[in-house]
């Protein structure tokens, strides 16, 4: 991040940054001290891992000011709990090594954290985070803290303390991070609270939350090293079926109560069993925290690949329409439904275009095509099929309508192409006119689909045959 980019904003932006930061990561701070246990660093330091999160997230608070608020919070939060200046200034440096590191790495390496549905995208984010800034942040703090009097950090044990640290901030990293990473933008979530209210509730969409449930249910029951293994295959099912921020909020609280729940049970035996043991427990949550994340990042990119495909196979590349098989097939689908009563096919085709594509060329003449398309899908209802049959015909298919309905809908067609002017490439304008074949019939019909199709398609030679630039209404 260069210097630059932190102090040029203006003092509004620096002075917001700067409270936003500041009330944030001052509360993290709370949260952290009052789970520390006597003696020990605290068992929970969102702070860190939260303001990473905060400044990928929205970069126009990673600036000076921002920084500055985060630096007063730690510092403050410290110093009203009762810490010593020297051990404030200490723990505050640790806390801004353990951030800025990744931050940089990020930047140096151009990881965008927003490619997350490629899976890898965590992988080499928690890296970072592990090997980067905890790393470094553990090495700073045991060589500085412990030598401090009055620590709660001895010097004696040493590589203790440093495994200590280190693993309690990459379990804050694989804990808080990905929750602030894939929280919903407010377009998605509306999206999703309006998906919660409407659509009904599956029993399959309940399953791995109950099963997750039971799992954690059963490390307060059966304690023991083998605990930390209850909730992975709930999880694994959770991950395979949830989105990604449902996964990171329940990896969350599934991490946070068992590392909670046999914290305290070896706590309660003795200090020993306490440092002898969270070390591996730690360890063995990351990997737990890990594995659904990459999971389910893996599979959403394969699910949407698949729907990728899948409009590719059915839309025209061009025109982005529904290609002629898959308008057969829908059609189909729409007139068998019990519900439908009446059915309109308007075929339309676009008066004199082989002409325009040799005067201005099929470049021009495919700007065309796409312009043309984008008019007509303003004037047909969402209901409604628009499809690309071939070259420069389409057809719509529009349902429970009258033939005078179905004839108002050709004309404002037929009026929106008319009277449109085409700015091609800010060159010249292209004006075009279209004729237009309607047919129409009530339900189930007489014939086959096909045999409808094909009327309109005859309305449409007659439309051409007559001079072009007209709307024609087949006769049986």
């Amino acid at each position: 991040m260069q210097i630059r980019q932190l102090i040029t904003p203006s003092i509004q932006q620096q002075s917001y940054a700067f409270l936003i930061i500041a009330t944030v990561i001052f509360a993290c701070c709370l949260i952290g001290i009052f789970t520390r246990p006597i003696t020990f660093l605290a068992l929970l330091w969102p702070a860190n891992p939260i303001l990473l999160g905060l400044f990928l997230r929205f970069p126009k608070l990673n600036i000076l000011g921002g920084w500055l608020g985060a630096i007063t919070a730690y510092l403050l939060a410290d110093l009203v709990t009762g810490n010593s200046i020297e051990i404030t200034l200490y723990l505050t440096i640790s806390n801004l090594i353990s951030v800025s590191v990744p931050l940089i790495l990020v930047h140096l390496t151009k990881l965008d954290y927003r490619d997350y549905n490629k899976g890898l995208s965590f992988l080499y984010l928690f890296t970072m985070c592990t090997l980067g800034g905890c790393l470094l942040s553990a090495f700073f703090a045991v060589q500085s803290i412990t030598h401090v009097p009055n620590s709660f950090m001895s010097p004696e044990r040493f590589w203790t303390e440093f495994g200590m640290w280190w693993t309690g901030e990459i379990f804050n990293f694989v804990t808080f991070l990905p929750l602030i990473l894939t929280f919903p933008a407010k377009k998605e979530s509306r999206q999703w609270i309006f998906e919660l209210f409407t659509e009904p509730l599956k029993t399959s969409d309940i399953l791995p939350f109950i099963a997750i449930i039971i799992s954690v249910a059963f490390t307060h029951i059966f304690f023991g090293p083998g605990s930390l293994l209850y909730p992975l295959a709930a999880l694994i099912w959770a991950a395979l079926s949830y989105r990604l921020f449902s996964v990171a909020f329940i990896n969350s609280v599934v991490c946070i109560v068992t590392y909670h729940s046999l914290t305290y049970f070896y706590l309660s035996s003795s200090s020993n069993a306490f440092l002898s043991t969270t070390i591996s427990i730690r360890i063995g949550l990351c990997m737990l925290g890990i594995a659904p994340l990459i999971l389910c990042a893996i599979s959403q990119n394969r699910q949407k690949l698949y729907h990728q495909v899948l409009d590719y196979a059915n839309h025209d590349s061009l025109t982005n329409t529904l290609n002629r098989r898959y308008f057969l097939e829908q059609s189909q689908l729409f007139i068998q439904e019990p519900h439908n009563k009446s059915v309109s096919i308007l075929m339309i085709d676009i008066d004199h275009f082989k002409q325009m594509n040799d005067r201005y060329g099929h470049h021009v003449g495919d700007l065309v095509l796409q312009q043309f398309a984008k008019l007509v899908k303003h004037k047909i209802g969402l209901n409604d099929l628009f499809a690309r049959i071939g070259g420069e015909e389409f057809t719509v298919l529009t349902l429970n309508t009258s033939l005078e309905d179905a004839i108002q809908l050709a004309e404002r067609i037929h009026h929106a192409i008319e009277t449109a002017v085409l700015n091609i490439e800010n060159q010249f304008q292209i004006q075009m006119t279209i004729s237009i074949g309607i047919a129409h019939q009530n339900l189930p019909l007489s014939g086959t689909l096909q045999q409808l199709i094909v009327r309109a398609d005859q309305a449409l030679y007659s439309a051409k045959a007559q001079g072009r630039n007209q709307i024609i209404i087949s006769t049986e």
